[in-house]
């Protein structure tokens, strides 16, 4: 394995933990920045990013800045004096005096195949709309978010069943085996790149509460990738009586005719008849409880004809 030089390696999330233990190995000197450690848990004792923990368990050095831009921050990775910047799933823009800092293009490691899906969730989004595949895009980083060019990518045929976890576990896996030759590439000072098409761009915004909520008077397809991709946050949920009931796992199946929408479709499994089709719960999680099997919700709930998700309830999704 070649060597790559003096690297900062700027991550946060899971998705860039297989490849920092790639680039430890091969890196001459390297210094970790990621998020800062923040309260997690029932008892909210704070916890180190994925990333930031690897570090920090094989000894490299880490800052975790609030902020790219605070003037401590800079010195920081100034002084360390990187030869080449690769950020992954880092969750900040970075400035242009960092993009400019060190002699080699720096570069960017995004699950998804740009110019699909750029911003903050580019696995959920590759879910959402139903693409056929996935894939990891290796790019060269500007000022504007996900929109440098293009050094490869590596596509990734979808069975129509991941979920966002699951997806980005296998694209993390792919990222650690496919990047780090091209990273031999960079040190040599081989990085050829091509400009992305513009008009095929697509973009992700950060999700809140809200993106959860069904509306079950959409297509069951479209219902069924929204419970995949909003997983782990913010989920997909509706309501009953006035409470929140995530749906944590489903799949979609034939409706019934002459039914109410979110109405409890007969028979031992729950299905919810939605605009086209219907959707049959597998685990669900009622506000304030475990996760459970949806037949064991199911038969406790105290009437037999159930409608879920009675309007949008602005005040839940809160």
């Amino acid at each position: 394995m070649g060597r790559i030089g003096r690297i900062c390696f700027l991550g946060t999330g899971s998705f860039g933990v297989p490849l920092l233990a790639r680039v430890a190995e091969m890196a001459d000197a390297l210094l970790v920045v990621s998020q800062p450690d923040r309260p997690a848990g029932r008892r909210l004792h704070f916890r180190a990013t994925p990333v930031a923990a690897l570090a920090r368990e094989h000894g490299h050095r880490v800052l975790t800045p609030t902020r790219l831009r605070d003037p401590a921050a800079l010195a920081g990775i100034t002084d360390f004096g990187p030869d080449g910047l690769l950020l992954v799933a880092y969750g900040q823009l970075v400035p242009q005096s960092l993009l400019a800092l060190a002699s080699r293009p720096p570069l960017n490691v995004h699950p998804s195949l740009l110019p699909r899906h750029r911003g903050a969730a580019p696995v959920a989004g590759t879910i959402l709309a139903g693409d056929p595949t996935g894939g990891v895009t290796l790019m060269i980083m500007t000022a504007e978010l996900d929109a440098g060019p293009i050094v490869e990518r590596w596509p990734v045929a979808l069975s129509g069943r991941e979920t966002t976890p699951e997806l980005e576990s296998v694209l993390a896996d792919l990222a650690a085996e496919v990047v780090p030759p091209r990273l031999e590439r960079w040190a040599a000072g081989d990085t050829p790149s091509e400009p992305q098409d513009e008009r095929a761009a697509t973009h992700v915004h950060p999700f809140t509460r809200s993106d959860g909520w069904i509306d079950w008077q959409r297509p069951v397809v479209e219902i069924d990738r929204q419970v995949r991709a909003l997983q782990p946050w913010p989920g997909a949920w509706t309501t009953i009586d006035g409470r929140r009931l995530h749906v944590r796992r489903a799949t979609a199946v034939a409706g019934v005719d002459d039914v109410p929408i979110g109405a409890l479709l007969p028979g031992e499994v729950p299905c919810v008849a939605c605009g086209v089709g219907a959707l049959a719960l597998e685990i669900v999680q009622p506000e304030g409880r475990p996760t459970m099997p949806a037949t064991a919700w199911r038969r406790g709930l105290p009437r037999e004809h159930v409608i879920v998700g009675g309007g949008r309830p602005d005040e839940l999704a809160r």
